[in-house]
């Protein structure tokens, strides 16, 4: 009995203390100071090994949510511009491509990584996937798990910033326009999708499925019109607070002397691999005549759920960078098997 209410205590202070920094950081106007600054403190809490932990229960149902902001995005409107995707979706082929590339040889040539662990730090794909490839393939898992929180971190720190060079963000005072009140029959529907979400996962065998269910739910439901529910502004403020501590989280066990090990070669990659997203989605736009803000999200190696609620929060299209998120997390699940078995193969050149 005590250790249960030793855990809700140490959740309830992390909860309490991620949204205190999260307030605190939002008053400067800082475009996701909510998420921000419960990433900032839920991080350094862990580091200085503080009783942090992370609401495992809470945490499913914010990524739930997330998918089902994502499937009501999904309009009749937007596919009928489902075609035009291809083109932004094979140049998203070519820039992971350059990124992992990129980011493989300056983990190899300038951080000295090991071959396999460098190939699973540089593959812009989910972090648990690649977590849990490091432990089959033989990597260093520790450092595999650092360099990915590091790149999710930074990429919620930087993009904003890069975004706010091309453009004027505004926060947005929600997913759409449609409605800010929820009626009891929406919340039936959310509910249904966010049930969906949680029942998949560990089920369903596809990538990200506590996101990508409640996501097919959700837009079949809007497309049907059986609900055209919005969610409000304070719910995305909490799924902000709650990223941040997924986020922040991911730090606690780590030694500061293995994340500054670690950091170097994480900025390092994290960089490069940005600067190659923002260069490439500035080309395509150019090209194609896509607004560069969403591709700017769409091609960041950062991770679904956070591109995705940075997409909500500025007002961005959120299903065209969820889609393409999704669309980069399948494409590294599948390739990153087939790289890892050609760099064990591949004789060391000394």
């Amino acid at each position: 009995m005590k250790s249960h209410l030793g855990s809700f205590g140490a959740v309830l202070a992390t909860v309490i203390l991620a949204g205190a920094g999260g307030w605190l950081v939002s008053l400067t106007g800082i475009p996701l100071g909510w998420m921000i600054g419960s990433m900032i403190v839920t991080a350094s809490a862990s580091l200085m090994k503080l009783p942090i932990r992370k609401p495992a229960l809470l945490l499913d149902v914010v990524r739930a949510a997330i998918g089902l902001m994502l499937g009501a995005a999904f309009t009749h409107e937007l596919f009928a511009s489902l075609g035009t995707w291809w083109v932004t979706l094979l140049f998203l082929i070519l820039l992971l491509g350059v990124m992992f590339g990129v980011g493989f040889f300056a983990l190899r040539r300038v951080a000295r990584f090991a071959p396999v662990t460098a190939a699973l730090c540089a593959m812009p794909g989910g972090i648990a996937e690649m977590v849990l490839l490091s432990e089959r393939e033989g990597a260093d898992q520790a450092q595999v798990a650092i360099v990915h929180a590091l790149r999710i971190s930074l990429a919620i720190l930087v993009i904003p910033l890069l975004i706010g060079l091309i453009a004027t963000v505004e926060p947005a005072a929600g997913a759409s326009t449609k409605s800010t009140g929820l009626s009891l029959t929406d919340g039936f529907w959310i509910a249904i999708c966010i049930l969906a979400g949680l029942l998949a996962r560990g089920r369903v065998r596809i990538p990200a499925p506590i996101v990508i269910v409640p996501m097919l739910v959700s837009a079949v439901l809007h497309l049907s019109g059986l609900t055209a529910f919005d969610v409000p502004p304070t719910i995305t403020i909490v799924i902000q607070v709650f990223i941040g501590i997924n986020v922040g989280g991911r730090f606690a066990g780590v030694s500061v002397k293995s994340l500054m090990a670690a950091l170097g070669a994480a900025v390092l990659v994290v960089t490069l691999q940005i600067g190659i997203a923002f260069g490439g989605a500035l080309l395509v736009a150019g090209t194609v005549g896509v607004n560069p803000v969403g591709l700017v999200l769409a091609y960041s190696p950062g991770g679904l759920a956070e591109m995705s609620i940075i997409a909500l929060s500025i007002g961005g299209d959120i299903a065209f960078v969820g889609v393409h998120h999704i669309f980069r997390v399948m494409l590294a699940l599948v390739l990153a098997p087939l790289l890892l078995s050609w760099i064990i193969k591949k004789p060391e050149d000394g």
